[in-house]
């Protein structure tokens, strides 16, 4: 074996951080050949002859059953998200009436909500890492489920606000978790599905908005003497029948689907014989009776040198690191253990290998979200304050929200744009690229036009545009970290996108 020179270690080093990532997990497991060493790294020419031994394995399961159903489920949690989001859009209006509040306080009913989801990202995205996937993927939506339906019956202002934070703990883990959880499941090829999946996000809004439509102005206060208590409940029955629903989501996650815990978390925690018996359950479930074992797989402390090791990876906790610690016997060590192992996790993202990538993600994340949220929120508001202002006042609140059905229709065909264009010559970068300038200018028109016909059509490009450009980044954030660090990252990239 040749030694190598520490100019050609750096050279090589350089080479590896530059890599593009591609969600397929290449410093994980690798197939051997003949040819292999220990002393070897992943370069880009090794990712294009070797394929990952556990992306090898999924392919040949394929594309079947449980993919298409655990699409749906975790469809259902993006969903989940954004209707949500758009239930606080379009009750707003409604509460601030209820509660008879000025302008400036109302719009802590969406920072409670965002707040909530904020820490809810960062909660469910770290423990994804260290406790698994299944958990957290089954307790986001219970949380939301309760604490959903509870915000119903709120007496106060106040009330509203705390219940509306502790639901956005919960729905605020659905972004991160249900997609790293569906990408380590699906065949490489098959990765744009996750792009695709944010249609089910798009629909979301589009079921609040319907909803919204029929429930609200039957139930709603149009007169400044009427009595709220009695008159303006609608609200409080979109509160309740969005719990109602996401407790049926909840019902099929548990009740309809033989959830398994992500492979990949499982072998990059080398734990590969559970996840063997895994993969044989979904080859079973997909009708495919190949032979799957444990020596099909080799973990990372088998192939990657210890020196390559020090820049390309984390010393993340794992069971063969460390001797378990129970709460019962010893609280104060079970509680450090635990810190010190999600201090770890988001530790390693910022490490040679991943702090570029990370802080320009989060950034994208932030500053996206930040002018997207601002615009969606309000904008019923808004075109209800511009009725007013323009002496309309008959059937009002019906036009307003008819016009929101429109403005959240137009999103769905901006998912399904950004699931066909990523597999073009624009890729993810492009695609964003060109879906956040068709955003801003879109926004810039919405700005200065006078007519209602304008206002619609100028409001109708930016939820294709934005919407667009949501589905690419939901889809880019998870690809393009790998399995050790993929739902924290997630989780935190959704945190900033809640600021």
């Amino acid at each position: 074996m040749s030694t190598k020179n520490s100019n050609d270690i750096d050279e090589e080093r350089t080479m590896f951080i530059k890599l593009p990532s591609s969600g397929t997990d290449a410093a994980e497991i690798v197939v051997e050949d003949d040819n292999s060493s220990d002393d070897s790294i992943l370069l880009q020419d090794d990712i294009a002859k070797k394929q990952t031994a556990l992306d090898s394995v999924i392919t040949k399961i394929g594309m079947g059953k449980f993919q298409k159903q655990l699409l749906v489920l975790c469809g259902l949690g993006w969903l989940a998200d954004n209707m949500w989001l758009q239930c606080i859009a379009v009750i707003l209006p409604r509460v601030q009436k209820h509660f008879g509040l000025p302008n400036s306080l109302i719009g802590a009913l969406s920072s409670s909500l965002f707040t909530g989801m904020m820490f809810g990202a960062l909660f469910w995205g770290v423990l994804s890492d260290t406790h698994g996937r299944k958990q957290a993927f089954n307790w986001t939506l219970a949380v939301t489920t309760f604490f959903g339906i509870i915000a119903s019956f709120a007496q106060s202002f106040f009330q509203l606000c705390f219940m509306l934070f502790l639901l956005g703990f919960g729905v605020g883990g659905n972004m991160p978790v249900d997609g790293a959880l569906f990408l380590e499941f699906i065949p490489k090829e098959h990765q744009y599905l996750l792009t695709f999946m944010s249609v089910f996000f798009s629909f979301g809004a589009v079921l609040s908005s319907v909803l919204a439509y029929f429930i609200l102005p039957p139930n709603s206060c149009t007169e400044d003497d009427c009595n709220v208590f009695e008159e303006n409940n609608g609200w409080r029955y979109m509160l309740a029948i969005l719990g109602s629903l996401t407790f049926l989501m909840l019902m099929c996650r548990i009740f309809f689907f033989q959830l398994q815990e992500s492979p990949k978390y499982l072998i990059s925690r080398n734990r590969k014989h559970d996840a063997v018996l895994v993969l044989r359950k979904i080859a079973k479930i997909n009708g495919n009776n190949m032979q799957i074992q444990a020596s099909d797989f080799q973990t990372p402390a088998n192939t990657t040198n210890p020196r390559n090791r020090s820049f390309s990876s984390f010393p993340f906790p794992n069971e063969t690191q460390h001797a378990k610690v129970e709460f019962t016997s010893d609280p104060i060590s079970y509680i450090k253990y635990k810190t010190s192992s999600n201090i770890e996790v988001v530790m390693s993202l910022f490490t040679r290998k991943w702090f570029m990538t990370t802080i320009l993600v989060w950034c994208i994340w932030t500053l996206v979200s930040f002018a997207y949220t601002m615009f969606n929120v309000f904008l019923p508001k808004y075109l209800e304050s511009l009725g007013l202002d323009n002496g309309e006042s008959d059937s009002l609140m019906q036009d307003v929200l008819k016009d929101y059905v429109v403005y959240s229709l137009c999103g769905v065909p901006g998912s399904l744009a950004a699931a066909w264009l990523i597999e073009t010559v624009l890729g993810r970068i492009g695609t964003m690229s060109i879906a956040t300038f068709g955003t801003a200018l879109s926004v810039f028109l919405f700005s200065v036009v006078k007519s209602h016909s304008s206002e619609i059509i100028s409001s109708a490009m930016v939820s294709f545009l934005a919407t667009l450009n949501y589905a690419v980044i939901y889809g880019y954030t998870p690809e393009v970290f790998e399995s050790k660090v993929r739902g924290t990252a997630c989780g935190i990239a959704s945190a900033f996108g809640r600021v």
